[in-house]
């Protein structure tokens, strides 16, 4: 395979050719300046290219590959960089770039990527260009996190498809939605966010369609729904997977005929904008059983980005620890210059089942309650896990407990006691309503019943 190396530096061009060479692949080098350089490329018959992101102070990799594929040139792409940040990466994936090479580097780790190509040396992709807005709300993570994230972030934001996040609690699903339009060729537009679960049933439609004066009762004026707030822009419907299953066949059919009347209006009013909807259940799975519209499900998906888990996510734990303890400098005007490392393994231990707020919300409290510069595991207030062995001496304990609190408990007294804690215990490890439900599976308004009665707050 004949491959053309374009670096701004010489000693990685001739580091990189001595690698490829042993492998039996040709190379051309290139320093990206040289005049003509599609023609030469053309006329060389390549068969893949290794760019880097940081040419020179004015030309970067990305805008070369831009030019490239203004004038035709459409072969397979490594883009190397030692720069990871969202928007090159983001950037990368709208213009087809599908495998990013971290520097530093070792010879397995560029061969592993040079050699899916060996097997399908005639691969060509391309996706169209949309206007890039620079990006100041990241998601953070370590590169293996990110890359086929920011990938499909890319896809996503270079198309108008209808996107669906999986994730749960905590996971940045709002925040993925935002990079996708502000990242699309519509960051301008409004970017309308609605909790589905929050808003009662009888009044959803109303709130997402607008409604006309006196179409009911305390429609004292008109009102403009969210789908018309966002005009061409983005309608963000959270927690899609607990709307109500009449609110999905009007929803069906908005998105199907992407129009809508307000409530007691008869005129249509057309839909420009995009949707991206988010869940913290499996819509797949409630569609099966019948509990959520199938072709409602097919017509949300049609492309998906699942979130990791923090407990996925651990390799990123010191980054995040990072990235929080900065902004809480900066928020809250605290003065943290880092953590310790038994905080840090303290940390990865957790089982942080509210995943990335959850862990904001410890580091930001650390950073206010801290008593030196440094946090320290104390500072954390760290729940310790319960090791999985000691379960029955507990549950001993609490038996014993309660048996000694009163000699002559009724049975229904004490399963009274045993419900309250046993809900207790799972609020605290998952303190959203909606979440809880369903994994209880239960109804959120008994949960919330049961939570009343128990007194937890």
């Amino acid at each position: 395979m004949k491959i053309a190396i374009i670096d701004d530096q010489q000693d990685i061009r001739y580091s990189l050719s001595k690698i490829l060479q042993r492998h039996n692949h040709k190379t051309v080098q290139f320093t990206g300046l040289e005049f003509d350089i599609t023609n030469s490329i053309e006329e060389q018959n390549i068969d893949l290219l290794i760019v880097d992101v940081m040419l020179t102070d004015t030309l970067t990799g990305i805008d070369l590959i831009k030019s490239f594929k203004k004038k035709g040139l459409n072969l397979p792409i490594i883009l190397m960089t030692a720069y990871t940040t969202p928007e090159n990466m983001i950037e990368a994936s709208k213009i087809g770039i599908k495998d990013i090479l971290q520097k530093p580097f070792d010879e397995s780790q560029l061969m592993e990527i040079v050699n899916k190509f060996v097997t399908v040396p005639s691969q060509k992709e391309v996706l169209s260009v949309g206007l890039h807005v620079e990006q100041k709300n990241e998601f953070v993570g370590s590169f293996e996190t990110m890359k086929e994230i920011y990938h499909k972030i890319g896809i996503a934001a270079n198309n108008n498809l209808a996107v669906l996040i999986y994730g749960q609690t905590g996971t940045g699903k709002e925040l993925i939605a935002s990079l996708i339009h502000k990242n699309s060729d519509r960051p301008n537009e409004p970017f309308i966010a609605i909790n589905c679960a929050s808003i009662p049933k009888e009044l959803f439609e109303s709130q997402l369609f607008g409604h006309e004066k006196g179409s009911f009762t305390s429609a004292e004026k008109q009102h403009i729904g969210y789908a018309e707030q966002a005009k061409g822009g983005t309608l963000f419907l959270d927690e899609i997977g607990e709307l109500d299953s009449q609110l999905q066949s009007k929803l069906l059919r908005f998105l199907e005929t992407k129009q809508f009347r307000r409530v007691g209006g008869n005129k249509e009013i057309g839909f420009e904008g995009r949707i991206i909807s988010a869940t913290n259940v499996d819509l797949k799975e409630k569609s099966r059983s019948g509990a959520f519209r199938e072709d409602l499900y097919f017509r949300l998906s049609i492309l998906s980005i699942t979130m990791p888990t923090l407990a996925q996510r651990i390799q990123d734990i010191p980054i995040l620890c990072e990235y929080f303890i900065n902004k809480a400098n900066k928020e809250l005007q605290t003065k943290i210059t880092g953590i310790s490392r038994e905080a840090c393994n303290a940390i990865k231990k957790q089982p942080w089942e509210g995943n990335i707020r959850e862990l904001r919300n410890v580091i930001y409290s650390a950073c206010l309650n801290a008593r030196d510069t440094i946090l320290t595991k104390e500072d954390m207030r760290l729940n310790s896990l319960d090791n999985t062995n000691n379960t029955d001496e507990k549950l001993q304990k609490i038996i014993k407990t309660l048996l000694l609190q009163n000699d002559i408990m009724q049975a229904g007294e004490m399963k009274a006691k045993f419900d309250a804690i046993f809900l207790s215990t799972c609020f605290k490890l998952c303190p959203n309503i909606s979440q809880l439900a369903a994994a209880l599976q239960i109804a959120r308004n008994t949960l919330k019943k049961q939570l009343t009665h128990f007194k937890i707050k």
